[in-house]
């Protein structure tokens, strides 16, 4: 008997040897001696994503070129290809995999999630020897790297059919990103391009487009925003210690209306009033919920400044080194088994955020833990792993930042309560009713560790109030203007409690608005960072100060598709609710009628792009656009100007705009990402300050100047010693 285990990467390979018991490292992959599965044991890997869709070109080498006639290209069956840059590895499981015979077992060890089952699903349906024989096929479903609960898991598999409908809707997610991406983004770039609007590809998507809608209208909003004045009444007793303001709920529109309600109801500047009811109530405020994927996102962004993308990939690699749960996860919930351990290891965890232990709360609250509710994955939190100073020093600052987040969040669950007393007041003056709230702290509780940064307005100390008792207070007026719209923040569109995740709130259709809350918004926990990123990269977006911008470029895109369902949440949301049916059913003839639906509606949308985009485009300039990507006057032929632009990578260059002038700049020099100010300088000046962050090939970082040669290429002009 053998059992082939394919991972996703290659530490995690290692991860699932080391805890398997001894091996020898082989050529791409580990021969493992274990007793806790039969046989011959090997571990091998993917490279994340072996098989990709394959390319318009790859079905008809024709179809290389960007032709509106070609348009829509919706092949009859999808065609999959292996990654030229992990060829070598694919060929590598596929060898492995050549004698397995239905006496053997193949173990999918992938990421536990939907995208890890399609990586592994996509790499066994190219290899002929899984595909053709009846080979058992079982799940590794671990929300942890720990070696103990790594081992757990290996003697706990789940059948390969379990899991398959997920690799279903993961597929089908794949297909009709591909469908739209591909066909979407040549109509609307070659249109633009037939217009007259030739600066570059206009890339579109099923989910990347209407989120660029949510940027593109908050800012239409915040632009179009008057200010209008309001006032409000108050009255104030300024006998009392502390002062106390009563407030009247209503605002007015004007002074006028103000002056006229206070004559209404005969108010005078200072008259006499009497407190109606005095109530003060002892309240509790529990710690906030543990963190899913979407919350610590949202937190170092507001905290730290760090992408959504940026912190996936950290709260990854701590959860790689096997110091925290599974980061993909949409619950804020744990099991009584995590419970457990975290109880039984508070002592060690408050020792590395330097929290004195205060830990009242010792039995499992349904605010923390339900097991009934935790499906998929439970709650990012530390693992039973203590990392030990030197894992600790090993840490980056990032790393740090994040463990420490979660450890502090974490704690929370077992700390006291914050406790206060809450007290409210109504005054009545005339027939005219103000009232007051107050509150005063009896225990922090949680709160003496973590910021919430949750600001309370129109609190105060209330003094000691009698009911029925008379007070001297003084009216008055305070003049207000009415206030924008915020600007947008990666955390407060892709974060947790986004617009991404709460976009159903702006539908008036009940029926769809309740099928986005069902599936938590557009896009999902794990691919809202990347698609937030891909829309920054691409020049939709430009991050400043933390708030998102719309672009010139992102402007221009918007306009033309805003007659178009493409940018439409509705559509979305009938989407992500039927690509959810798909893995909850586990049916292929789900699957098959779901995409049947995307190419009737992609047929629809090509058909009709051409009256939509005639009626959206009048408004756009295209001369501010170029205008805003011009970073600086061609060094090589000195008439043209340099525009920025984006490689299909993301990464920026820049290209004359002369027609006779070929001069091409790349912005990114052994690893460095260079910024405009940078660029700018050195076609000014053809030389820099210096600049530090590069790295060598051999992973070194080092610092140096830069300059630009004699045929204008940038090249490095190390200072002499």
């Amino acid at each position: 008997m053998k059992h082939v285990i394919l991972a996703e990467k290659p530490n995690q390979a290692l991860k699932y040897a080391e805890a398997l018991g001894t091996f020898k490292k082989k050529d791409g992959y580990f021969e493992v001696t274990t007793n806790i599965l039969e046989g011959d044991v090997i571990v091998t890997w993917c490279v994340g994503h072996l098989i990709q869709l394959a390319d318009m070109e790859d079905y008809d080498s024709s179809l290389k070129a960007w032709k509106k006639e070609t348009l829509p290209f919706i092949p009859k069956r999808m065609k999959y290809k292996v990654s030229p840059y992990a060829s070598q590895q694919f060929y590598k499981i596929e060898g492995l995999c050549e004698s397995l015979t239905s006496q053997d077992v193949f173990i999918i060890a992938t990421d536990p999630d939907r995208e890890g089952e399609a990586i592994a699903r996509y790499v066994m349906n190219q290899i002929p020897n899984i595909k053709n024989r009846d080979i058992t096929i079982k799940r590794l479903w671990a929300n942890t790297q720990e070696p103990e609960g790594l081992r757990t898991s290996f003697q706990s598999l789940k059948t390969g059919a379990e899991t398959y409908p997920y690799y279903l809707e993961a597929q089908a997610r794949g297909v009709a990103d591909w469908l739209v991406g591909i066909n979407m983004t040549r109509l609307t770039s070659i249109t633009m391009q037939n217009m007259g609007i030739n600066v570059g590809v206009f890339s579109v998507g099923r989910v990347q487009t209407p989120t660029l809608f949510m940027v593109y209208n908050r800012n239409k909003a915040i632009e179009s925003f008057e200010s209008k004045p309001f006032y409000e009444l108050f009255a104030i007793d300024e006998t009392s210690n502390p002062l106390c303001r009563f407030k009247y709920d209503r605002r007015f529109e004007s002074k006028e209306t103000y002056d006229a309600f206070k004559e209404e109801h005969d108010l005078k500047d200072e008259m006499t009033g009497q407190i109606d009811k005095v109530e003060v109530k002892e309240k509790q405020t529990p710690a906030p919920k543990l963190f899913k994927l979407g919350g610590i996102q949202k937190v170092a962004n507001q905290k730290w400044g760090y992408t959504l993308d940026e912190t996936l990939s950290i709260v990854q690699s701590l959860y790689d080194k096997g110091f925290l749960s599974y980061p993909r996860t949409d619950s804020d919930l744990i099991t009584t088994s995590e419970f457990k351990y975290l109880k039984e290891r508070i002592s060690d965890y408050a020792n590395i955020v330097d929290i004195q232990e205060n830990f009242t709360n010792l039995e499992p609250r349904k605010r923390f833990v339900d097991s009934d509710k935790v499906l998929e994955h439970y709650a990012i939190v530390p693992t039973k792993t203590i990392p030990t100073l030197k894992d600790l020093s090993a840490f980056s600052s990032a790393q740090q930042n994040i463990y420490r987040e979660v450890v502090i969040r974490t704690l929370g669950m077992f700390q006291p309560d914050f406790v206060y007393d809450e007290t409210k007041v109504t005054l009545r003056c005339q027939d005219v009713i103000f009232k007051a709230r107050g509150t005063i702290t009896k225990d922090k509780g949680w709160k003496q560790y973590q910021n919430t940064e949750e600001k309370e307005t129109d609190v105060q100390v209330i003094p000691s109030y009698q009911e029925k008792q008379t007070i001297q207070v003084k009216l008055e007026n305070k003049e207000g203007r009415t206030k924008p719209p915020v600007y947008l923040t990666e955390a407060t569109l892709g974060g947790e409690g986004g617009l991404m995740e709460t976009c159903s709130n702006g539908l008036d259709d009940e029926i769809l608005k309740k099928d986005l809350k069902n599936v938590s918004g557009i896009g999902t926990p794990a691919t809202r960072g990347n698609i937030v990123k891909g829309l920054i990269d691409k020049g939709y977006m430009e991050v400043r100060k933390k708030k998102l911008y719309i672009t010139e470029k992102g402007n221009m895109l918007c306009e033309a598709l805003k007659n178009s369902q493409l940018a439409s949440v509705e559509m979305t949301a009938h989407w992500e609710h039927e690509l959810k049916t798909i893995s909850e059913i586990g049916k292929k003839d789900v699957q098959d009628k779901f995409l049947e639906k995307i190419k009737v509606s992609l047929k629809e949308e090509v058909n009709n792009f051409d009256q939509q985009i005639k009626t959206s485009v009048s408004g756009i300039s295209l001369e501010s656009l170029q205008k805003s990507q011009m970073i600086g006057k061609c060094p090589k032929c000195r008439q043209g100007h340099l525009l920025k632009r984006k490689s299909k990578k993301g990464q920026p260059f820049y290209t004359c705009d002369s027609s006779t002038c070929e001069y091409i700049l790349f912005g990114v020099i052994s690893g460095k990402t260079l910024s405009e100010t940078i660029i700018q300088s050195l076609l000014e000046t053809h030389k820099s300050k210096v600049i530090k962050g590069f790295k060598s090939k051999a992973g070194k970082k080092f610092d140096a100047k830069l300059k630009l040669n004699e045929e204008y290429k940038i090249v490095f002009d190390f200072e002499k010693k």
